[in-house]
């Protein structure tokens, strides 16, 4: 599950994870390819490190998904790549409260940018934070976060884009813009045909 809403709601309810094999998210040459209904090919520019995807199974609200995530990756910026599976198909990942932002490609919906000082023992503890830490980008600190939502499969698969990038603080007047927009520029997404 992703950095998703603002962050804080993952920590606070996101069960620990367990080691799965769904391969919702697969590597290929520039980026990864989403496996499941929701066909889409992400792709960076060689100055983003694209991760290894990883998978694994959690609940979030006491709904049980299958996960794979991904990210491409800078020592200063992360953008997490997540495809997920409602494992009791129960339709969770309806995300029609949001606004349209047909970004990176139409369909998604997305919060707006948003900023959390994440402590360090907070990263410990939480499996994507980690993740993003042990693969070269530390979480902790002033992170700024930008997510879009995709969902398919009557709300059972979605994708998730999680941009994040550290700031000097969360004061408005920090709000590091020209990163987001670089990011939003380097994220190329396509649909793939069957």
């Amino acid at each position: 599950m992703p950095v998703r809403y603002a962050l804080a709601a993952l920590i606070l309810t996101a069960s620990p994870a367990l080691a799965q094999d769904f391969p919702y998210l697969t590597r290929v040459e520039n980026g990864f390819e989403a496996q499941h209904t929701l066909r889409l090919r992400f792709e960076a520019d060689e100055s983003w490190r694209a991760a290894e995807p990883v998978d694994r199974a959690a609940r979030f609200n006491d709904v049980p998904f299958e996960i794979t995530l991904s990210a491409f990756l800078r020592p200063d910026a992360a953008i997490m790549v997540h495809a997920e599976h409602v494992a009791d198909l129960s339709g969770a990942s309806n995300y029609d409260r949001f606004p349209e932002t047909a970004w990176p490609t139409p369909g998604f919906r997305g919060e707006g940018l948003r900023c959390h000082d994440i402590p360090s023992d907070v990263v410990e503890g939480e499996h994507d934070l980690a993740w993003l830490r042990d693969n070269g980008f530390n979480p902790a600190g002033s992170m700024w976060i930008e997510q879009h939502f995709l969902s398919g499969n009557a709300y059972n698969d979605e994708i998730v884009i999680s941009l994040i990038t550290r700031g000097a603080s969360c004061d408005e007047a920090d709000r590091p813009q020209a990163r987001f927009d670089e990011m939003h520029a380097v994220l190329m997404a396509r649909p793939l045909s069957d």
